[in-house]
């Protein structure tokens, strides 16, 4: 009865996964994936403003000036009189309200030609993912083949094709959540997607090793 239980959640977590992972096919082939501020088309602002400046209060007067949250403020270079903010879009009223904003706080004396103003283009999910191929990779190539030559009695075929089926299961159902809730993708979706599949390989080598125990002492008893 237990078992039946069991295979019947089985069945029921397998469909739901199947279901969420279509789901997210669609909604990221037709509404596309959101990328945060820091990966999207956006504009970027650079200015010199000779003075020491504290990166909350420019952060204040940015979110002011171009009425968005969406607001990223970066330090330029070593002294800390010069900064970049980005955001996704700027007019010139709102440009020269942000001068006159800054020379308020700041006692300056700047002027709208005095702003840097950079197009910052699209990061496509490739490019970002690109610098982590080669040493995912050859770590995957390393865990595959040591996991089965140590697993080998469980069945080669079966070992590879759990190493390989179960971290693209969950990273396909981490995609799709992502793709559906429309969370943004920032510097920390592909770390925490990595961190998911170590894990993954974690628990699907820790049910292994179980069988492996559990093989070993049924030929002992044998």
């Amino acid at each position: 009865m237990k078992k039946e239980k069991t295979k019947l959640r089985k069945k029921i977590l397998y469909i739901l996964i199947a279901l969420i992972i279509i789901a997210g096919i669609i909604v990221g082939c037709t509404a596309k994936f959101n990328f945060s501020l820091a990966y999207d088309d956006s504009k970027r602002i650079e200015l010199y403003l000779g003075k020491d400046y504290s990166k909350s209060d420019i952060e204040s007067i940015a979110k002011e000036c171009f009425a968005t949250n969406d607001v990223l403020v970066q330090k330029i270079e070593f002294f800390n009189d010069s900064f970049a903010v980005t955001v996704r879009e700027q007019n010139d009223e709102q440009l020269e309200n942000f001068v006159n904003k800054l020379n308020e706080k700041y006692g300056t004396e700047l002027k709208k030609d005095d702003l840097t103003i950079v197009n910052v283009p699209h990061y496509r999910g490739r490019d970002i993912m690109e610098r982590y191929f080669a040493p995912i990779g050859i770590a995957a190539i390393i865990i595959i083949v040591y996991e089965i030559i140590r697993y080998r009695k469980l069945g080669k075929a079966k070992v590879f094709a759990k190493l390989i089926l179960w971290p693209l299961i969950i990273e396909a159902l981490y995609l799709s959540i992502i793709a559906i809730t429309r969370l943004p993708i920032s510097y920390y979706t592909l770390p925490l997607g990595i961190i998911l599949a170590v894990i993954t390989l974690t628990v699907v080598t820790y049910k292994n090793e179980r069988k492996l125990i559990e093989y070993k002492r049924e030929r002992k008893n044998a």
